[in-house]
């Protein structure tokens, strides 16, 4: 069995990212959000979590960011993208996530911009899960879209032995 582990461990880095941003999302818009209804001082409550969450947000977009341009490399280069739905998709995708990543950045900020959204909490965190999940089904079928393999290019150790 022969097993590459780079592109092994940036597609676990890749969807665990996306796990801890997802689930860390539904907390805090299930559970979180109602509690700070029947605070009177809701930043003030928030602000030790907000302070670890946007941590957790910050180096999850990175990991996200970094995983997926390298797997998108791969992917690339080892099959033709070219002539599906899967660039199209691709694209989406890519659109999706960083209206999630503003999200989930300006959701656990701690500017007067984050304090508007999340005076507004449950409309935003709503908005975000469900980007999420239109992003996991994405996912989850560009995953299946057939794509045919490139033809491999002979390399030079194989040119100069049939030479």
């Amino acid at each position: 069995m022969d097993v590459e582990f780079l592109p092994l461990i940036s597609r676990w880095l890749h969807i665990l990212s996306a796990i801890i941003l997802m689930g860390g999302t539904v907390f805090l818009r299930w559970t979180v959000v109602p509690l700070q209804i029947q605070e009177e001082d809701q930043e003030a409550w928030f602000a030790p979590m907000r302070a670890s969450w946007s941590k957790l947000v910050m180096f999850s977009i990175l990991f996200l960011l970094a995983s997926g341009l390298y797997n998108t490399a791969i992917k690339s280069m080892t099959y033709e993208l070219v002539g599906g739905p899967y660039l199209v998709l691709l694209t989406i995708k890519i659109l999706i996530a960083l209206v999630i990543f503003f999200l989930v950045s300006v959701l656990s900020g701690r500017s007067k911009l984050a304090v508007k959204f999340r005076s507004e909490g449950a409309k935003w965190y709503n908005l975000t899960i469900a980007a999420m999940l239109l992003l996991v089904c994405i996912a989850g079928y560009m995953k299946s879209t057939p794509v045919e393999l490139k033809e491999k290019e002979p390399t030079t150790a194989a040119i100069i032995k049939n030479y």
